[in-house]
């Protein structure tokens, strides 16, 4: 037992006090008896055993007050682990070159619908290697010639991996195009201003964008470096992945240089978006590359776990002042029923 205030178990000196003023007291009462000796000889009853306990009760009754006003508690750590998640912008290409079919174990799917599939995993989780952004915040963010927020940034994984089944080609007329400056730009505006806005700390929460696309930056207001630099700025890290036809061999004299020296401008644009803000570029071809590199980005950006102790206090003063009340009332009845004094 603690207690908040220890400093006011000084008053516990007052019960001494109480108890020699008690004695005097009964010393002081009585009544005139001509011969005591006959009363030695009679006999003691419980009642007189027991004459002095009314006053017992009371001074226990003072006693438990005095403490109860100390505060007492009983006081338990308890240990907690908490995660700190991570706020991750996932920015995805819907230009028609998405449609582009590509071969996935015999069948042939489209660029956006293989790319669909494995963020649902990378958001939920596929039970292997994806274990999914379970303590992560997570926007969506789709871009042809202009770039669409689909999802803010939320907690609901659920509703953001629903949303990410959804996404379909751009179809609207003349916003076909590839603006991945814009789409960056506005990932990284997106982070930085729930940054601001609800105080995420730095030093525990970073925040994140996955970029995937298949073509050239055609299109918008931003270059791609530009937003980088806006994103290094905010301190948002951009993961960058280029997805299209792997390179055939026959295209380029391999020499001293294998198939992933050889990189088209946007690529070397991509590279250049996540170096300067401390990503990683990479490049997928099929399902299982791209299922590769979003493995490598949820290996790369883990959740950290911290565990804090705190002390629960639970108060038990008020159980003191009730064992009080219990020792009065008990007190207050024995004296004047079995108890009762005549003096």
């Amino acid at each position: 037992m603690m207690f908040e205030y220890p400093e006011r178990l000084w008053l516990l000196l007052l019960i001494p006090v109480v108890v020699v003023y008690w004695w005097k007291r009964r010393r002081e009462t009585g009544l005139e008896y001509s011969y005591l000796p006959l009363l030695v000889r009679l006999p003691v009853s419980l009642r007189q055993h027991l004459r002095w306990f009314p006053e017992l009760l009371h001074i226990t009754a003072l006693g438990l007050i005095l403490v109860a006003l100390a505060q007492p508690y009983r006081s338990v750590t308890i240990d907690t682990d908490k995660e700190e998640g991570i706020a991750i912008a996932v920015v995805v290409d819907v230009s028609s070159s998405m449609s582009i079919h590509m071969d996935i174990g015999g069948k042939r799917m489209s660029r956006l619908a293989v790319a669909r599939k494995v963020l649902k995993d990378f958001i939920t989780g596929d039970g292997e290697t994806l274990k999914g952004r379970s303590s992560d915040l997570l926007s969506l963010i789709t871009f042809a010639r202009y770039p669409t927020v689909l999802s803010p940034l939320s907690s609901s994984h659920q509703a953001v991996a629903s949303l990410v089944g959804g996404i379909k080609i751009s179809l609207l007329a003349n916003a076909d195009g590839t603006a991945f400056g814009d789409a960056a730009a506005l990932g990284a505006a997106q982070l930085s201003e729930y940054e601001r806005a609800y105080g995420l700390d730095k030093s525990v929460t970073s925040k994140v964008m996955i970029l995937l696309t298949d073509g050239e930056n055609n299109s918008g207001k931003y270059s791609p470096i530009a937003a980088a630099a806006m994103a290094k700025e905010w301190g948002v890290k951009i993961y960058t992945i280029s997805l299209g036809d792997r390179p055939k061999e026959e295209a380029f004299d391999a020499g001293n240089l294998s198939m992933d020296d050889i990189m088209s401008n946007a690529d070397w644009i991509l590279k250049a978006m996540a170096d300067t803000t401390g990503g990683i570029f990479q490049r997928a071809y099929d399902y299982d590359s791209l299922r590769n590199v979003y493995g490598a980005i949820d290996k790369l950006e883990t959740s950290r776990l911290h565990t804090f102790k705190y002390e629960d206090r639970q108060p038990i003063f008020h159980w003191l002042a009730l064992l009080a009340l219990c020792c009065m009332m008990l007190s207050i009845s024995l004296s004047a029923t079995w108890l009762r004094r005549l003096a």
